[in-house]
């Protein structure tokens, strides 16, 4: 399985409290406007709590719809950050989305990678970043878009992903909800319904990484090295580098697993 991404004075708002010294997110309002809504992430940014990198990062956003607009705000080792109106010339990263898809993320039915899920870079996705120029010239520019995306987009500390069908979106085949993405590592939850198949197309099945697949629920068949069986809950199975690789649910079957891609080149 592969997952590729696309080439991405303030409105104030209450929007916690603090429980033994532990900031919890109150209700959001579902008609908020963008503008609340992103200040309501840029009051979250925790700096180097979350992120190290050298530098000012700015983070440019378009949101299309009735009550969205142009933003910017820029992330620093220091937490919080102030939204401004507008998307100046050089940025760092982007991100374009509607306004009431940034409501379903602000609401936490679904996570920001998941959003960002593809098989191909062609595939339209509701979260679609953009890097600029200079972004694109650090050498830490690939990891840092990931920890970024993952860490910017989730207001909870530690942060707690959604995985369900309700927090998935169709990828390879199959409803998949990304868990993380690290340095050389991958994850995300897949949930088999009958007649869904993951890597049906020959040009997705092998990989130069090996992948840990562990069955959580149900059963389901699957085709490794040509070679087919079924794979239960309670299994957790192994795949090497360069091994072909597919996995469907019959009628009558129903499976869902947690897929991890480790090593270099995940």
């Amino acid at each position: 399985m592969r997952t590729a991404c696309g080439v991405a004075v303030a409105l104030l708002s209450i929007c916690s409290l603090v429980v033994n010294g532990q900031s919890v997110p109150l209700a959001s309002n579902s008609q908020d406007s963008a503008r609340v809504i992103l200040q309501r992430y840029g009051d979250a940014w925790r700096g180097r709590q979350e992120v190290a990198f050298e530098g000012p990062l700015v983070i440019a956003l378009w949101v299309s719809g009735a009550q969205g607009g142009e933003f910017n705000l820029t992330l620093t080792q220091k937490a919080a950050s102030v939204v401004r109106q507008g998307v100046p010339a050089e940025y760092d990263i982007g991100f374009e989305l509607d306004v009431d898809f940034l409501r379903r993320l602000d609401r936490g039915e679904l996570g920001a990678l998941t959003a960002m899920g593809q098989a191909r870079s062609s595939d339209p996705i509701p979260l679609d970043p953009k890097l600029g120029t200079r972004f694109l010239k650090r050498e830490d520019a690939a990891l840092l878009f990931r920890r970024l995306s993952f860490h910017f987009w989730n207001r909870e500390w530690p942060e707690i992903v959604p995985f369900s069908e309700t927090a998935a979106r169709q990828v390879h085949g199959a409803n998949a909800a990304v868990l993380v993405y690290e340095q050389d590592l991958r994850s995300a939850w897949y949930q088999l319904k009958p007649g869904m198949h993951i890597n049906a197309d020959p040009r997705e099945q092998v990989n130069d990484f090996p992948q840990l697949i562990v069955v959580t629920r149900g059963q389901f068949k699957a085709r490794l090295g040509g070679n087919e069986r079924t794979l239960s809950e309670g299994q957790a199975i192994l795949i090497p580098p360069g091994m072909s690789h597919e996995f469907w649910a019959e009628n009558g079957q129903y499976g869902e697993m947690i897929w991890t891609a480790f090593g270099k080149g995940a």
